[in-house]
C-alpha cells in the first residue's frame, strides 16, 4: 500500500519543482523585447528600426552581416528632452528641465550693468540733462566686458555721439568748455588763437552766424579748452575723436582700397578749406572740378615718432562720393562725408597753434 502512494507524491514533487526553478531561471534570464522574430541592426553605430522579412533593395550592411532594406528609416531619432513630471533622479530630487537650444536666450552682447546704464543715459538725455547722460554713456563704455568696435560699444557710441554734437554746436555748457569774457580790441580770430582754438568752433559753440564776426567787449564766449587727438581703425572704418583724451565723437570713414592707408603715427600738418587736388601726373584741379573728389575740407598728414617719413600726400578730407564711405574706396587718404570732415575741421585747432596726433591703426 505504501508504494500505490509514493509515486504520485514523487511526480507531484517533481512538477512543484520543475517550476520553481523556471520561475527562477526566468527572474534571472528575463525573455527578450525582440521575441517576435524580427532583428535589430545597426548602421555607422546609430540605432535604426527593426528590419522585417521585407524584399525591398539593399541599402546599407550592418555591422552584424545583416542588411538594412529601403524601407527601413535609417537616420537616429534624437532623444526627447524630459518634461518637468518625469521621474527623480537617484538622489532623490527632480530630474532637471532641458531647454532645447531655440528656447535659449538670444545674446544680445550686453551686460545687464550696460543696458541699465544706457537706459538711464537715454532717460537724461530726452530729459534734456546732457551733462548727466554723456557721464552714464563714458560709465557704461568703460565697464570691462565693453569690447571697442563691438554692439554694445557701438550703441554707447551712437547715443555719445548725439550727446556731444549738441555741445558742438550749442552754447549749452559742459565740461571742457570754459567761458571768456570780451575785451576791447578782441575778434573771434585774435581769440581763438589765444585760447588755442578756431574762429568756426567759436561760431558753432556760441550759435553766432557764421556770415557775421561781429562781437561786443562785455560779452562773454564759451570755448572748448583742452587738447584734441584722433584714432583711425582702418578695419572698423572708424574715426575716433578724444577731447582731453576721452572719447568724444566716432565718425565713419572710407579708407584706402587694396590696403593703401598706412598705419603709424601722424599728426595734422596742413588744413584747407575748398581744396583743390593734385591727381598724379596732372595739373591740380580746382575745388568743384567734376574730377576732383577731395571734398569741402583737407586735414594734411605728416608722419612721426618712428613712422616712416617717406609717406607723403595723405590726409583726411571730404568727398564728393559720399557712398564710398564705410568700404575700402580711396587711394590711400581717409575719407568723411563733407557735413562730417567739416565739423570735424572747426574744432581742429591751426598746426601753427597746436599739435593734434592722428594714430592708424589696421
Amino acid at each position: 500500500m505504501y508504494w500505490y502512494y509514493k509515486y504520485p507524491l514523487l511526480l507531484i514533487l517533481f512538477l512543484v519543482l520543475f517550476g520553481l526553478g523556471y520561475l527562477g531561471f526566468r527572474s534571472w534570464f528575463p525573455p527578450s523585447d525582440n521575441d517576435s522574430g524580427t532583428e535589430v541592426v545597426e548602421v555607422s553605430g546609430d540605432p535604426i528600426a527593426p528590419v522585417s522579412g521585407t524584399e525591398a533593395p539593399v541599402i546599407a550592411e550592418a555591422k552584424t552581416g545583416k542588411i538594412v532594406s529601403e524601407e527601413t528609416p535609417v537616420a537616429p531619432v534624437p532623444p526627447l528632452a524630459p518634461s518637468a513630471g518625469d521621474a527623480e533622479s537617484e538622489t532623490g530630487e527632480p530630474a532637471p528641465v532641458v531647454i532645447p537650444p531655440e528656447a535659449a536666450p538670444v545674446d544680445l552682447g550686453e551686460s545687464a550693468p550696460f543696458a541699465e546704464l544706457l537706459a538711464l543715459a537715454q532717460k537724461q538725455f530726452d530729459s534734456g540733462s546732457l551733462v548727466a547722460s554723456r557721464e552714464l554713456v563714458w560709465r557704461a563704455l568703460q565697464l570691462d566686458d565693453v569690447v571697442e568696435y563691438g554692439k554694445a560699444w557701438r550703441r554707447g557710441v551712437e547715443l555719445l555721439n548725439k550727446i556731444n554734437r549738441v555741445l558742438m554746436n550749442t552754447a549749452a555748457p559742459c565740461a571742457g568748455k570754459v567761458r571768456y569774457v570780451i575785451q576791447p580790441g578782441d575778434s573771434l580770430n585774435r581769440i581763438a588763437r589765444k585760447k588755442g582754438t578756431t574762429m568756426m568752433a567759436l561760431q558753432r559753440v556760441n550759435e553766432l552766424s557764421k556770415t557775421s564776426s561781429t562781437i561786443h567787449p562785455g560779452d562773454s564766449l564759451l570755448y572748448f579748452e583742452g587738447t584734441w587727438s584722433i584714432k583711425v581703425s582702418k578695419s572698423q572704418f572708424c574715426l575716433s575723436l578724444y577731447f582731453n583724451d576721452k572719447l568724444f565723437r566716432v565718425y565713419e570713414v572710407g579708407v584706402g582700397r587694396q590696403d593703401r592707408t598706412p598705419a603709424g603715427t601722424f599728426e595734422i600738418s596742413t588744413k584747407s578749406i575748398r581744396p583743390s587736388w593734385s591727381p598724379p601726373g596732372r595739373e591740380p584741379l580746382p575745388y568743384g572740378h567734376p574730377e576732383n573728389i577731395i571734398g569741402t575740407r583737407w586735414l594734411g598728414l605728416r608722419a612721426i615718432e618712428g613712422t616712416d617719413t617717406s609717406i607723403k600726400g595723405y590726409g583726411i578730407h571730404g568727398t564728393i562720393e559720399p557712398e564710398s564711405v564705410g568700404t575700402p574706396s580711396s587711394a590711400g587718404c581717409i575719407r568723411l562725408r563733407n557735413e562730417e570732415v567739416e565739423e570735424l575741421f572747426d574744432f581742429i585747432p591751426e598746426p601753427s597753434q597746436a599739435k593734434v596726433r592722428v594714430t592708424i591703426v589696421e
